[in-house]
């Protein structure tokens, strides 16, 4: 069984973001599939689940490593993604890998991964990003300061690349950043356009897209 996650906690989007982006997995993913929320309230022609942790904002995605909470196969996306493509050739190819991400094209140097987009398999391989992750590193607002963890995209590329974790990287013409490839125009065969951190799409009005 394939489970489709997003998460909304902590108040920054309203209910339409799960709402919209559930419909526009159902309109490009053809494959049987479930969709879950991780939420902290109910939503209207949403199914949602209670966080797996207590981890604040982004730490949140940690449990979705938590041992009875993955499906067979998972396909993780950030709430504030939009769909631009078919998304059954993503899920076929990386479905079956222990993760696959794509690689971090933010400025920021916060990890190498990008964790908008994520695939992974459930298997005993990804258990380091939950068993080894400690509570106290989940600072919220984050701290940029070396040596502290930003995300868990950070946490990610540190287990990576300690070798406690194999990360296949996502096909980079399927994943873009709204900020740094779509201002001239969608790319061609982009099938997911993330929004990180300003402008909101909410924000956006393009030919390609409206919200």
């Amino acid at each position: 069984m394939l489970t489709v996650w997003t998460m909304s906690t902590g108040g920054k989007y309203d209910d339409y973001y799960p709402q919209r982006l559930r419909r526009e997995v159902k309109k490009h993913l053809s494959l049987r599939h479930r969709f879950i929320c991780i939420a902290d309230h109910e939503i209207d022609r949403v199914a949602t689940m209670s966080p797996p942790t207590d981890y604040p904002g982004w730490w949140g995605k940690v449990g979705l490593f938590k041992p009875g909470v993955p499906s067979p196969i998972n396909l993780w996306l950030d709430l504030d993604v939009v769909i631009t493509g078919p998304l059954d050739d993503l899920v076929n190819i990386y479905g079956q890998c222990d993760l696959a991400m794509p690689i971090n094209w933010a400025q920021s140097g916060h990890g190498g991964c990008q964790s908008s987009v994520m695939l992974w398999r459930q298997s005993k391989h990804t258990l380091p990003i939950y068993k080894q992750f400690k509570a106290k590193w989940a600072h919220w607002p984050p701290i940029n300061q070396p040596g502290v963890l930003w995300g868990d995209q950070e946490w990610i590329t540190r287990l990576r690349d300690e070798g406690l974790l194999n990360v296949t990287p996502i096909c980079e013409r399927w994943v873009k950043s709204y900020k740094y490839h779509c201002r001239g125009g969608l790319p061609d065969d982009c099938r997911v356009v993330v929004f990180h951190g300003k402008p909101d799409p909410d924000e956006v009005s393009e030919p390609w897209f409206r919200w």
